[in-house]
């Protein structure tokens, strides 16, 4: 049995069906009941209630889990409380003697980054680790649909502020075929890092968004201030030897968008 927490989320939703498809069977976490239909596939899938934030109903949620895939961030509050939502996570997990392959995805660089979510992500990779459960934590660059939906939300605005920065976008539908190679293998602690196959401008990224929409608006580019910002104008994010993403931004939005 494999639990899914973020299983509602931006890779939860694409992971799911991917491990019921290859015959795994699945437990998702979520805060409140579900119904409806499951994902497909030959696997068997559940919901399980439980909250990452108070630890209620977590002891039931991995109670028969060999593996824990932990996909759940606070990414609107920028990483808060995610360190000790993986705290309580880890503690229910080795309740009883229980030792299930903990699976983390993380961010490229988050030990070298001074940007606040990605300290969060970066102390929540060390609870992991210190846990004494096997683990694997898989960093990844950008993805993406998290890359539209910000620019669906900034290009409300008829003025468009985009990061001068590099980034490396990577299709998450790709992330989660990762993670379900990772679920059905051995613990690896640190795993290669993933990247897209390409490094683009923010500008570069906001100007094919714009052409693919067929949207008009201003971009102003703009530096990030601070220790962060300079992280983020050096790459730190990034990992240009590790492009194992097959499809480009510009793909994606062709087939999103068409064109």
């Amino acid at each position: 049995m494999i639990l899914v927490t973020g299983a509602s989320g931006t890779l939860g939703r694409l992971l799911v069906p991917t491990l019921t498809r290859r015959g795994a069977d699945v437990r998702a976490l979520s805060r409140r009941t579900r119904g409806g239909a499951g994902p497909g596939g030959t696997g068997s899938f559940e919901w399980a209630v439980g909250d990452l934030g108070t630890g209620a109903g977590l002891d039931e949620a991995v109670d028969g889990a060999d593996v824990i895939v932990h996909a759940a961030s606070n990414t609107r509050g920028q990483g808060r409380g995610d360190a000790d939502a993986v705290w309580r996570l880890v503690e229910a997990a080795k309740r009883g003697g229980r030792r299930p392959h903990l699976v983390y995805i993380s961010i490229v660089g988050v030990d070298r980054h001074h940007f606040g979510y990605y300290q969060a992500k970066y102390q929540a990779e060390q609870t992991i680790e210190a846990s004494g459960l096997p683990h694997t934590v898989q960093r990844t660059t950008q993805w993406f649909q998290l890359l539209d939906t910000f620019l669906t939300l900034a290009t409300k605005s008829p003025l468009v502020p985009v990061p001068s920065a590099p980034f490396q976008p990577l299709d998450a539908h790709e992330t989660a075929g990762r993670l379900a190679d990772l679920a059905g293998g051995e613990p690896l602690g640190r795993a290669e890092d993933m990247g897209g196959p390409e490094l683009l401008d923010g500008a570069e990224i906001a100007q094919a968004y714009l052409r693919a929409t067929g949207k008009r608006r201003l971009l102003l580019p703009f530096r990030v201030p601070g220790k962060a910002g300079r992280a983020f104008r050096a790459g730190v994010h990034t990992s240009p030897e590790n492009r194992q993403g097959k499809t480009t931004w510009a793909e994606y939005l062709a087939a999103k968008y068409g064109g």
